[in-house]
């Protein structure tokens, strides 16, 4: 095992951390491509039978970005052939690879370090797949298109032993580790506590006995009465509810004094993970104590985080596009090709766009057509002046009801 395997546990079964991912990654599929920047007609061709016949474009962009969150990697192999171009992009486990360059081991079939911190790998020249196991497969690194989040300066240790230096990406993951499992911790052994000291009782009323002089055979009575009640409570099924005599009441012991509150600290916790992923908790469903202020301010940031990673994806998807004329012979430059361009994040809806444009035009700030092409509309032949403010300003105070308004004549 190795770290991968516990950022994959991680993932899966904290909920606060898979609604981070999933917001993240789920920003990849607002994309588009400008085939307008690419230099003829062959090589816009090309690159859309890639992007929209040959490749699932989408779930390769959501998946590369969610990889990117959980290990700081995303590794895929690249399928072609010459003439043809790549017809696949697969992806691989990243927990099963390891990364080398062109050192050789000491011996055949020797298993020790060989690249230590003094002297780790720090070129990717081949990519192994399940390395010493029997399907055991090597590809060069031109067959390989590896996402990295931050791979400089980034120590990383594979299950052999291995260092590299600047070869893997860098999870965001790793800073959560022990915060997780305290989480779980706390959570588990709250859910202990609770099951060894949750007591329910039945009280007895008088009425049970009323009548029945004899105390032996009242003592009888209420012995049938709660084993009657235990026997049906230990046979009801989850969705059942008991039906019990009037003189028969259930309770349970008040543990709100005997269970510590762990309510702060989890939340606590909560906080570090959206603080570590730049996601503001209200995107994962986590909206205590979160004021319009902190939320502006961590969409703020989280927006800025978010551009990050999709420039990451699109520059890498250049090189995958080039990759691809390369195989079918189409001679080009990386300036060459269109440009896959991520939508804004915070990109305002056009009800908004509309406004910004109206208060614009009636300020006297910019002209009705510099406010149709903000909004992607036609220029007209006579909206290239400047109108004059509006008395009152672009939002005049409206009047109240009753009243007539100063501007209006009678």
């Amino acid at each position: 095992d190795n770290e991968f395997d516990i950022f994959d546990a991680m993932v899966e079964l904290d909920p606060e951390l898979n609604g981070a991912v999933r917001s993240v990654a789920l920003t990849a599929n607002n994309y588009f491509i400008d085939y307008r920047k690419a230099k003829n007609n062959q090589i816009r061709n090309a690159v859309k039978e890639l992007v929209e016949e040959r490749l699932d474009f989408d779930d390769l962009l959501i998946a590369t970005m969610r990889d990117l969150m959980v290990y700081g990697n995303s590794i895929n192999k690249l399928i072609g052939r010459a003439g043809s171009g790549i017809t696949k992009v697969q992806s691989l486990p990243i927990k099963q690879i390891t990364i080398t360059d062109d050192r050789e081991p000491l011996e055949v079939g020797y298993s020790g370090v060989y690249a230590t911190k003094s002297n780790p790998i720090m070129e990717a020249k081949f990519y192994r797949f399940r390395e010493q196991m029997v399907d055991m497969q090597t590809f060069p690194a031109d067959e390989i298109l590896h996402f990295k989040l931050d791979a400089r300066s980034n120590w990383y240790q594979d299950y052999l032993g291995r260092f590299t230096y600047g070869v893997w990406g860098a999870s965001r993951f790793t800073s959560l580790k022990q915060a997780i499992r305290a989480k779980y911790n706390t959570i588990n052994n709250r859910l202990a506590l609770q099951d060894a000291l949750t007591r329910q009782y039945i009280k007895i009323g008088k009425e049970a006995i009323e009548g029945i002089p004899d105390p032996e055979e009242a003592k009888d009575r209420l012995t049938h009465i709660m084993e009657s009640v235990g026997n049906l409570m230990e046979n009801l099924r989850a969705d059942q509810i008991p039906i019990l005599p009037h003189y028969v009441e259930m309770h349970h012991v008040d543990l709100s004094n005997s269970i510590p509150d762990d309510t702060n600290f989890l939340d606590s916790i909560n906080a570090d993970i959206s603080a570590v992923l730049n996601v503001p908790r209200v995107a994962a469903g986590q909206e205590r104590g979160s004021t319009f202020a902190a939320t502006y301010n961590a969409n703020m940031w989280s927006v800025m985080s978010i551009e990050r990673l999709q420039a990451i994806v699109a520059e890498k998807i250049q090189e995958l596009f080039s990759d691809h004329l390369e195989l079918m012979g189409i001679p080009h430059k990386m300036s060459d090709l269109p440009l896959l361009t991520f939508e804004p994040v915070d990109q305002e809806s056009p009800l908004h766009k509309m406004q910004r444009s109206k208060i614009g035009v009636e300020s006297g700030i910019i002209t009705v057509n510099e406010a149709r092409e903000l909004n992607d509309m036609l220029p007209l032949a006579e909206g290239n002046e400047l109108q004059p403010p509006k008395k009152g300003g672009a939002n005049p105070e409206m009047p109240r009801p009753g009243e007539v308004s100063q501007d209006v004549k009678p």
